[in-house]
């Protein structure tokens, strides 16, 4: 399919759906702010004694880096890697006009550890491509940027599997998300005009395109795009 064909078929599958695309949006930020918060909160002893307050905004102002802020970084990690693969399948569900309710956010908990497991070897391989030239860290990035799909899809594929197969079904393929990538910066320089409210319409829009991009190319046969 073409760019056009992807996001006018993004559109018709959001039909109905936006409502609760936009929730699952906004749970999945919501959340992840408020771990991240209470852990720092809590671990400053904020909660129990407010006079630490500004000694916590100092602390966090200035990027100190101690016991409270490495837990809220590993927390925010695990529950953002739940997160993170129940938005895909949400937003494949949707592509694929299936029947799908917000709680699919959720569903993929599971796999947690798997997506971490993935995003440290995927960062690991981009960072060395990227020690070469800008450009070979790029053309690694796209190369790798259907693992999440793939693991929704694929699980049992596990860290490497999903990696290996990102490569291979991005082969031939990379400028085309990069291209349909680009096609969003319109978008995305009227959202910062917004200060960010546009982002509920374009989020999930763009998710959705992205999911039928990966849907039109998992089985390795798709044509390239024009």
């Amino acid at each position: 399919m073409s760019r056009v064909e992807l996001k006018e078929n993004a559109k018709k599958s959001l039909k109905g759906n936006w409502g609760q695309a936009i929730l699952v949006m906004i749970l999945m930020g919501v959340i992840t702010s408020l771990v991240t918060s209470i852990a720092l909160i809590g671990n400053k002893g904020i909660l129990n004694n407010p006079e630490n307050f500004s000694q916590f905004l100092d602390n966090f102002n200035s990027f100190a880096f101690g016991a409270p802020q490495i837990i809220a970084t590993i927390l925010s990690v695990i529950v953002g890697a739940c997160l993170t693969l129940g938005s895909v399948s949400y937003y494949l569900k949707v592509s694929r006009n299936e029947e799908v309710t917000f709680k699919e956010l959720f569903s993929k908990a599971h796999l947690g550890l798997l997506y971490i497991g993935v995003s440290v070897m995927t960062s690991i391989f981009v960072g060395l491509w990227s020690l070469l030239l800008i450009i070979p860290g790029i053309i690694a990035t796209y190369s790798y940027s259907m693992v999440n799909y793939i693991m929704v899809d694929n699980p049992e594929l596990g860290v490497f599997g999903a990696i290996k197969r990102s490569k291979e079904i991005m082969n031939g393929h990379k400028m085309d998300y990069f291209i349909l990538h680009l096609s969003f910066i319109g978008w995305s320089l009227l959202s910062a005009c917004t200060f960010g409210i546009l982002l509920l319409y374009v989020n999930p829009y763009m998710s959705v395109t992205c999911a039928n991009f990966y849907n039109s190319i998992k089985d390795g046969t798709a044509n390239k795009q024009a």
